[in-house]
């Protein structure tokens, strides 16, 4: 027998809060990663840019302080170059995929839900995708809140 639209209700709701707090994070994730490959690029080629500019100076007869700057410069792209530019972004986009996968799961089963055979199924079923929510919660770096903003008006404009 399937359940009916008021036993579902309340789980069904639950899954839609998390399915659309899922929607908001993937997206604030997948922001975080474009603005961190982004950053990353910019802390390797300006310091790189600038030690080559200095030492172009100093090659054409320009004053010795700009072997400072294009030592200073060299180390830090190279330091910048060395640590990876990647490993945020790809941790950021990481968390934003778990997100969206989460989201379909969701979507899935609250579809569904109204043909499982008891409310105890139905129980379990959202409290382990709520679990799985609170999980990619608690292991995921924080996303700056200018990046939410960013996510959130990019869902409301329908640009995602």
């Amino acid at each position: 027998m399937a359940l009916s639209d008021n036993d579902i209700a309340p789980y069904a709701e639950e899954m839609e809060r998390l399915k659309e707090n899922s929607l908001y994070s993937a997206q604030a994730y997948f922001e975080a990663a474009k603005f961190s490959e982004a950053a990353s690029r910019l802390f390797v080629f300006l310091p790189a840019l600038v030690s080559a500019v200095a030492g172009a100076i100093i090659a054409t007869g320009g004053a010795k302080v700009w072997g400072v700057a294009s030592a200073v410069s060299g180390a830090v792209a190279a330091t910048a170059s060395y640590l990876g530019s990647d490993r945020k972004s790809a941790s950021y986009r990481a968390s934003a995929r778990r997100y969206t996968g989460l989201r379909h799961k969701l979507a899935f089963e609250i579809r569904i839900l109204a043909h499982k055979e008891t409310i105890s199924d139905v129980e379990e079923v959202t409290r382990a995708l709520a679990a799985e929510y609170q999980g990619c919660v608690a292991a995921d770096d924080p996303v700056p809140n200018f990046l939410y903003e960013k996510a959130r008006k990019r869902i409301n404009s329908n640009i995602v």
